[in-house]
């Protein structure tokens, strides 16, 4: 056990790397925007430890909390979830959002930064928590949009690396029987899940490629199995369908954690579905080479980030 906690605390490091850039500069170190007033807000009933706490080790289950970034634009404004990476076994909202997200700001959309809980050594937590929290966090903005001052029916996601997997699922399974959170109650009842579009960052989207994969214990951590049915419904591309929402999916082309040829598998699927307008992939095979792996590349293509955010927002109104 000792060895798989200290395996999986290396790959939640591995994964963790949220990273903003400078265009072709190596030696850059990325900032975050500053820390909300509004922070560790309760969507659910889990309030765990988180890895920014001392106790927050490998033993963390995480917690079912949300810190919001405000726009100083008026609203009602447009919600974009953002969902932090870690394996499925590590991370937190607490260690910040990107510095460059601050263009969402400016373009009058609020951030949710949200927290999940985390498959622990001994097996709590394992799919779909993570999954069912993420849900029940979009349906909890919904509830409360008059109360926040957000439009209820402009909730985007974006998340990076175990993130990606979540926001593009959530772009893909609303109301999907079966993997909405199942202790719903009150209000939360009267909203859906749905998201108008998601942006997947080097998003682990297809599980099936981690079975022989050094980056696997995470991935076996978080299904409980190697080889079972539990791959394909964790994995995003057999949920794609008619009604799925847009995804913007970007890899690096050298990425050892999140291969690109996730994002063509993914691409396939929405051509199969027939929806290969509500797909975009971005390959990220130059520059320096931390862009080219697992770090997203986010003040390169932010300006890309926001239009597609928006453009889903404009299709959302017709």
């Amino acid at each position: 056990m000792a060895r798989t906690a200290r395996t999986l605390t290396i790959l939640t490091a591995l994964a963790l790397l949220v990273t903003g850039c400078t265009f072709f500069e190596d030696d850059y170190t990325p900032d975050v925007l500053p820390i909300p007033e509004e922070t560790d807000i309760a969507y659910g009933l889990a309030r765990g430890c988180n890895v920014t706490s001392p106790a927050g080790d490998d033993k963390c289950g995480g917690s079912q909390e949300l810190d919001i970034y405000r726009s100083e634009e008026d609203g009602p404004n447009p919600v974009a979830l953002w969902i932090h990476g870690g394996g499925f076994v590590g991370g937190d909202k607490g260690l910040g959002v990107n510095e460059y997200f601050q263009k969402l700001l400016d373009e009058g959309w609020d951030i949710v930064a949200v927290n999940y809980r985390l498959t622990t050594p001994d097996g709590q937590n394992r799919w779909p928590t993570a999954l069912h929290d993420v849900k029940a966090a979009v349906r909890w903005i919904k509830v409360n949009a008059e109360a926040q001052d957000w439009d209820p029916e402009r909730v985007a996601a974006i998340g990076h690396s175990a993130g990606g997997n979540l926001a593009a699922m959530l772009a893909t399974t609303a109301n999907e029987p079966g993997l909405e959170p199942n202790d719903l109650s009150g209000p939360l009842l009267t909203v859906d899940s749905s998201v108008i579009a998601a942006i997947s960052l080097r998003g682990v989207t297809d599980l099936s490629l981690y079975a022989e994969s050094p980056f696997g214990e995470p991935v076996l951590a978080y299904l409980g199995c190697a080889d079972c049915d539990l791959v394909g419904l964790a994995s995003v591309q057999p949920h794609v369908d008619g009604e799925s929402s847009p995804v913007y999916a970007e890899y690096g082309g050298k990425d050892p954690i999140a291969p690109a040829e996730q994002g063509e598998r993914l691409r396939v699927a929405f051509e199969q579905a027939e929806i290969a307008d509500r797909f975009r992939l971005v390959v990220v095979d130059d520059g320096p080479e931390k862009f080219q792996s697992h770090d997203p590349d986010v003040k390169r293509y932010i300006d890309d980030y926001v239009d597609f955010l928006n453009d889903a927002v404009d299709r959302a109104s017709v």
